[in-house]
């Protein structure tokens, strides 16, 4: 129903398996009365139509969380009967978390093997699915806390990013949105959720137009917190050089990174960070946050500056030390690129996956 970096990986995952020997499907959700902001393009997908809550800010109201909950036992339950009557369809199922919908396909006796996928090491599974699934994927600071608990068979399959597709190169994205070659463009990918912390960002920004005049935020993603950050921007008198995207179609995505300067992460927690390897890859120097696993991406300083969290005179003096800095700023770049090429491409992790399912059917 939306689409983030748990959703990107599955989608390159498949895209990398597909092959006269390996068929991939999909069983997303559909709203009940209306059709997704970014539809699932992919052969062979499935649709059940669920409610749907995602627009509605759970996470700062009081008990929100149940209205979540209740959202995804509607769709696991659904779930689990689509598979049992399409058993002979597939050899294995691959889930993204949703430990109450292990209990719900066990309870189907499908007898085909059931892969689940951790997207961070703070998961919550009071099922205690973790323990009952075939397989565990993960990746990030998520490995090291399943392998030292519950699952030390825990498989690593590391994210990654079409380096192809994100890369430096010409594009068009500045004068689509009225922005100026000298512009000095900072970009941010992100949901808009709590733990991204676009608020400390717009204070940052504000701090950052005092000295770069010339500089341009903006701000890809959507998420119950949109207006609250539009909200801001109006209070710090920033929004005439702010930019609100909202969801942008993923083939879209590469054009805006290479006409950014500047790739920033806000965030006060990351498990892994997609947004961090398409900057990466795009060649772009990035300011980030503390979070565990992100500052080792970027080699702490050598392909970008770490601030600590929630601290917008930090990032701002970050942001204006790079801008002053181009040649710093194309060495982080290329180290940057360097290591996405060496280390992240989506097609190494894909065969690490396929031979985790020949193993299993094994």
């Amino acid at each position: 129903m939306v689409r983030g970096g748990g959703e990107t990986f599955d989608l390159e995952m498949a895209r990398h398996l597909e092959s006269p020997e390996c068929q991939t499907g999909f069983l997303s959700g559909i709203p009940l009365f209306s059709q997704p902001d970014t539809p699932l393009d992919h052969p062979g997908s499935s649709t059940i139509r669920s409610p749907y809550t995602g627009w509605f800010p759970w996470d700062r109201v009081w008990q929100g969380w149940r209205l979540r909950v209740w959202d995804f036992r509607c769709f696991e339950r659904k779930v689990a009967r689509w598979a049992k009557a399409h058993r002979d369809a597939y050899d294995i199922i691959q889930i993204c978390e949703m430990p109450a919908l292990i209990d719900d396909l066990l309870e189907q006796d499908l007898n085909c093997p059931i892969v689940m996928r951790i997207t961070a090491p703070d998961y919550h599974d009071p099922h205690q699915a973790v323990t009952r699934a075939s397989a565990i994927i993960a990746s990030g600071t998520s490995i090291a806390t399943l392998r030292k608990g519950v699952r030390p068979d825990a498989v690593n399959i590391p994210n990654g990013v079409d380096t192809e597709r994100f890369r430096a190169g010409s594009h068009n994205f500045r004068s689509g949105e009225g922005i100026a070659d000298a512009d000095f463009v900072i970009l941010f990918v992100a949901r808009f959720h709590e733990v991204k912390n676009h608020h400390m960002l717009i204070r940052a920004f504000r701090r950052v137009l005092e000295s770069i005049p010339e500089a341009r935020l903006v701000l890809v993603g959507a998420g119950p917190l949109e207006n609250f950050t539009r909200k801001c921007c109006r209070e710090s008198d920033t929004q005439s050089r702010v930019h609100f995207l909202g969801e942008v179609a993923y083939e879209d995505l590469p054009g805006i990174y290479a006409a950014a300067d500047l790739k920033v992460i806000s965030s006060n927690y990351e498990s892994f960070c997609f947004a961090a390897l398409e900057g990466m890859s795009s060649s772009l120097p990035l300011v980030v946050t503390d979070t565990d696993w992100v500052p080792g991406l970027i080699g702490r300083d050598q392909g970008g500056v770490v601030v600590p969290k929630d601290n917008d005179a930090a990032m701002a003096e970050a942001i204006c030390a790079l801008q002053k800095d181009p040649e710093r700023r194309q060495r982080m770049g290329q180290w940057n690129r360097e290591q996405v090429l060496e280390n992240y491409r989506w097609d190494t992790s894909a065969q690490k996956l396929l031979s985790l399912y020949q193993t299993l059917l094994s």
